[in-house]
């Protein structure tokens, strides 16, 4: 069973960044990101497959979060892709990609590695 961890809370504690952490490999931690709205308790976003991981999380806002994500291994993105979310308006921008809503950010990622990023 992974372990939950809270990661960050939005300014005003809205919004709270989660990961499941499991061990991919010998000390290869993945930190699969969940983002959920605290009030409405929900989870706005969760990835399918759990290969991706989640480096870095910064606020921007009490809403907009920067985060910098890698699909294990990791060799293909480099330091990986910088992704900014919109938690109340449920939207997303990968590197300086078009918004597209959250439904679709995990298959913009794929997409992305497919061309090669």
């Amino acid at each position: 069973m992974d372990e939950i961890e809270i990661l960050s809370l939005s300014p005003g504690g809205r919004y709270r960044v989660e990961a499941a952490v499991w061990e991919a490999g010998n000390s290869h931690w993945v930190y699969l990101p969940h983002i959920i709205d605290t009030e409405q308790d929900t989870c706005l976003f969760k990835f399918a497959d759990r290969r991706w991981s989640l480096d870095r999380d910064t606020w921007l806002s009490a809403t907009s979060l920067e985060v910098m994500l890698r699909k294990y291994p990791g060799d293909r993105m480099g330091t990986g892709v910088r992704v900014v979310i919109d938690c109340a308006r449920r939207t997303a921008r990968c590197g300086d990609g078009p918004e597209i809503g959250l439904s679709v950010l995990e298959r913009a990622l794929e997409a992305m590695l497919v061309r090669g990023y």
